[in-house]
């Protein structure tokens, strides 16, 4: 029985494995019929799927109709990853003949305006973005004295010291931040290339100065937004100074 037992179960081993390779082969001489795309979008989609798909066709070539085996799934990924909107791609074929498109979206926290009203996008993970055909949404606008010119999709982690890198820095605080996300509407770069916020409610500025003590001028902006203008209103004030220290110089209007 002992011996019996071992034979059925090595047996069904032997079917296992070789329906497994049959399958595979089989898969392998199949052709490619459809493109099935699953992106996680962070934000509202950059993109639509046609534009995707044409970028696919002009990048990899016709992909429909082509045998399984004969495509190097390996060099569309590498392909598919310099679309200027997808942070991270996965490909894969399976066995209907579906190339599988995997990909997360970029998510675009702040859209720039240089100096020569040339725009771009700022991505959570510090990527330089082109403007796509798509909205991303409410996102934070940041203008002002920015020489930077756009060229083509690259990382802001290889020049830390640029005022790009501080709108990134800053930019990414309000992000995750609740208040300061429904307060926060605007950055401007002023000639002294000190930062300036433009709120979302009231008609006042906010003067930051330097990217430096970042959370501790956030924490004095809370403090009076919470404790001083539920006192005085909003309209009081033209401006608020955060750049000295504990104090917080307000000009009336």
């Amino acid at each position: 029985m002992k011996i019996r037992r071992i034979v059925i179960i090595t047996l069904s081993i032997i079917a296992v494995v070789g329906a497994l390779i049959v399958n595979a082969v089989l898969s392998k001489n199949k052709t490619y019929n459809k493109i099935i795309y699953k992106i996680e979008y962070q934000t509202d989609p950059l993109f639509s799927e046609k534009e995707l798909d044409d970028y696919i066709k002009d990048s990899c070539g016709i992909i429909i109709g082509k045998k399984i085996k004969s495509i190097d799934l390996h060099e569309i990924e590498k392909k598919i990853t310099r679309f200027p909107y997808l942070e991270s791609v996965d490909v894969m074929a399976n066995s209907r003949g579906y190339l599988v498109v995997k990909g997360v979206q970029h998510k675009v926290i702040a859209r720039v305006f240089n100096k020569n009203n040339e725009s771009f996008y700022i991505s959570q993970n510090k990527k330089i973005l082109p403007l796509s055909s798509m909205s991303p949404g409410r996102v934070l606008i940041v203008s002002g004295e920015i020489y930077y010119h756009y060229t083509r999709p690259q990382s802001l982690a290889v020049n830390k010291n640029s005022i790009l890198f501080d709108i990134w820095t800053m930019a990414n605080y309000i992000e995750k931040d609740l208040f300061l996300k429904s307060q926060i509407g605007q950055i401007y770069i002023n000639l002294q290339q000190e930062i300036e916020l433009v709120p979302t409610v009231g008609n006042h500025i906010i003067v930051f100065g330097k990217i430096e003590d970042m959370e501790e001028k956030f924490n004095k902006l809370k403090y009076i937004y919470n404790k001083g203008f539920r006192i005085t209103g909003w309209d009081k004030y033209s401006l608020i100074n955060l750049k000295f220290g504990n104090q917080i110089p307000c000009e009336k209007r």
